[in-house]
């Protein structure tokens, strides 16, 4: 388990949580849903703490998904036929670059709730939160947002490449596509045969190792960034809390 799941444990997360179960306590429904019941009246209270839960879960879920993206990488089951080792390799890791780059939109909603800011969520971007006024004027919370955006630039291309353009080109990657073609039908000795067969699984396990240890790194300094930034989000939300009561 990855150090995403130590979020679930911060104190932001623990307040907002309790705060969410003591709003909710008289009324039966599922405080994180995305649409409430047209006919529920909230207060302006349960409503903001709703929403900052309802965020707040799902960017912590979906840090908690990129440290279920490296065990995916090894989880291929050799007895289904209908997708190659390499095509499961392929898929993991197209599939992780595009979900890193989405913490930020995450953040972003976070944070919009969070400040209570009320922007619908369509219209929320970089430059609309980090530009407001309430925002600007919490210069802890302005910079850790801005630290983590400026960490995940560097992904961003490779996941604009990847949706709009085509798959991605990764020298190695594309060596492991030609190994996985071969069904070994044509080869009549069975040393070659190991042989092969041996090179190709040496290779695969050098670089999962490697994507392993890359994208380990990688969670564990976004997973300082985010952290850091809950530690700020808290003193706002403590705040703002006291303002909608």
């Amino acid at each position: 388990m990855g150090n995403f799941q130590k979020l679930e444990e911060t104190d932001f997360f623990l307040s907002v949580i309790e705060d969410g179960k003591e709003a909710f306590s008289d009324i039966e429904i599922d405080r994180l849903a995305t649409e409430l019941p047209e006919d529920l009246e909230l207060s302006e209270y349960q409503y903001y703490v709703q929403k900052v839960g309802f965020y707040l879960v799902n960017t912590v879920s979906w840090c908690k998904q990129l440290d279920l993206a490296i065990d995916l990488l090894s989880n291929f089951d050799y007895s289904k036929k209908n997708a190659s080792r390499a095509d499961h390799l392929i898929y993991n890791i197209e599939n992780y670059l595009i979900r890193i780059k989405s913490v930020h939109d995450r953040v972003l909603q976070l944070v919009n709730a969070v400040f209570h800011l009320c922007i619908n969520e369509e219209k929320v971007n970089h430059g609309i939160i980090v530009s407001n006024y309430k925002v600007q004027h919490r210069p802890d919370v302005h910079k850790a947002i801005k630290a983590i955006s400026r960490y995940l630039k560097e992904h961003e291309q490779a996941r604009h490449t990847l949706i709009h353009r085509h798959s991605l080109l990764d020298r190695e990657l594309k060596k492991f596509e030609l190994f996985y073609l071969n069904d070994f039908e044509h080869i009549d000795d069975e040393k070659t045969v190991k042989a092969y067969k041996y090179v190709r699984t040496e290779s695969l396990k050098r670089y999962l190792s490697e994507k392993k240890s890359e994208f380990s790194n990688i969670n564990n300094q976004l997973y300082n960034l985010v952290d850091n930034l809950f530690g700020c989000l808290k003193q706002e939300y403590q705040k703002q809390k006291k303002i909608v009561e």
